[in-house]
């Protein structure tokens, strides 16, 4: 059965007015509250180098809270790639702090991380493929050693994103599949999940209106959830679901709303 998790951040109050932030003061607090609400895991944001992932005693204490509330860590979502992107100035850092992070999912029994390949770092043109395409083989092979997956988020067209997986040549890369984004691109998502298949690994719950447009409640924008789920099924997709909705006036009671919402679609879909 599908393990369904959320974003960490999506527990706490808004930082800075950001929709997804690290909660520097409350990331310990949100383990406690997913459990309550009925969450398997979180996906652990790294969005800047003052994080626990990189030090022994913050790795002490996610493991401390892992143990108290038999909450997962299902992945650690580097945003940091978001603003350095692997390609182009900050290609070196970036793929740097990549295995680095690696290395912590493999001290904290992590099994994937997740690269985004979307708003500042959108892969624009050929140089910023062929960049990238470096990166990743450099990435994906260290983190082979380890055992650990290295998926994307991006915002490509479905041809695009099997060409550059292709052209990585990595069977540890796969893809986090975005309803939302998909939907926001003017895909059919539905279809999109069959032609990628066995290529997702992972799987985001947005929703978002279509050509570009904004991240709204579940549910009330143009992804069709029940047909993605049919597709999903057809595919046989037994990966983590996490939930990484519109923000709510009250963030706890909008997460079990979307748990709600999510436990449904698997029910309906016999997923």
């Amino acid at each position: 059965m599908n393990k369904i998790g959320i974003v960490q951040g999506r527990l706490s109050k808004k930082i800075n007015n950001l929709i997804q932030a690290f909660p520097r003061d409350n990331w310990k607090n949100e383990f406690y509250i997913a459990e309550k609400i009925g969450f398997d895991g979180i996906e652990f944001i790294f969005d800047n180098l003052k994080n626990p992932l990189l030090s022994k005693k913050g790795k002490k204490e996610i493991q401390e809270v892992q143990l108290a509330t038999k909450v997962e860590i299902f992945s650690i979502s580097c945003d940091y790639s978001m603003f350095n992107p692997i390609f182009g100035k900050t290609a070196k850092k970036s793929t740097e702090v990549a295995k680095e992070l690696i290395r912590s999912c493999s001290e904290l029994a992590i099994p994937r991380l997740a690269l985004s390949l979307e708003d500042n770092s959108s892969i624009l043109n050929k140089y910023h493929a062929k960049d990238a395409i470096r990166s990743l083989k450099s990435i994906t092979k260290y983190a082979k050693k380890y055992d650990i997956v290295v998926s994307l988020e991006t915002s490509l067209a479905t041809l695009n994103i099997k060409s550059l997986i292709n052209k990585v040549g990595s069977d540890n890369l796969k893809i986090n599949f975005d309803l939302g984004n998909s939907c926001s691109l003017g895909e059919d998502t539905p279809k999109a999940i069959l032609e990628l298949d066995k290529l997702i690994y992972s799987l985001h719950i947005k929703d978002r209106t279509k050509l570009f447009g904004t991240t709204v409640k579940i549910g009330e924008g143009d992804v069709d959830f029940k047909a993605c789920f049919r597709s999903l099924k057809k595919i046989n997709f037994t990966g983590n679901i996490v939930i990484q909705g519109a923000r709510g006036k009250n963030d706890i009671e909008t997460a079990k709303q979307y748990l709600r919402f999510v436990k449904k679609l698997i029910r309906d879909s016999k997923l």
